[in-house]
């Protein structure tokens, strides 16, 4: 391993909570994508080609085929704490029904214990107004200059 990817990943496990070395199975949900089987090495290697992602993770209680995720599960364990009292923090995002294979896993030999979430690095902070994508301050053009002109010649 490189001494570039070494300190990536290092850091990657720092604010994530990942194991590069791991190689056992987890469930990742991509948010607005779906689900998929893979490992925490594969997942640290992702992340690391995608500095714009975030991963965080969440517990499967056992016995559970249904999954709620809530925009505070969205945010890495340790800046839960910091946007909790923030009003959406508890706002529904998805419903994830678990794959038969994953629930009886999870069921009868305890493995998939949590649900690793990636999606767009966000804050409740973050506004529309910083946004690269922000709404037009109207959703009609209606320039009262050029209507004014346009009748004044009008005539």
């Amino acid at each position: 391993m490189s001494q570039a990817s070494s300190t990536n990943s290092s850091l990657l496990t720092e604010r994530f909570g990942l194991d590069p070395n791991d190689t056992s199975s987890i469930l990742v949900y991509k948010y607005r994508e779906g689900l998929l089987t893979t490992s925490q090495h594969d997942l640290v290697q992702t992340l690391g080609k995608e500095p714009r992602f975030a991963c965080s993770k969440i517990p499967i209680p056992r016995g559970y085929s249904r999954i709620t995720v809530q925009q505070g599960d969205l945010y890495p364990e340790k800046e839960r704490d910091k946007y909790a009292e923030y009003p959406s923090y508890k706002m529904s995002l998805a419903c994830i029904t678990l794959p038969r294979l994953v629930y009886w896993k999870r069921l009868v030999f305890n493995q998939y214990k949590d649900l690793y979430i990636v999606s767009p690095e966000s804050s409740p902070e973050s506004s529309p107004q910083n946004s690269a994508h922000n709404s037009p301050q109207s959703t009609f053009r209606y320039d009262h200059e050029q209507q004014a002109t346009a009748g004044a010649s009008v005539s």
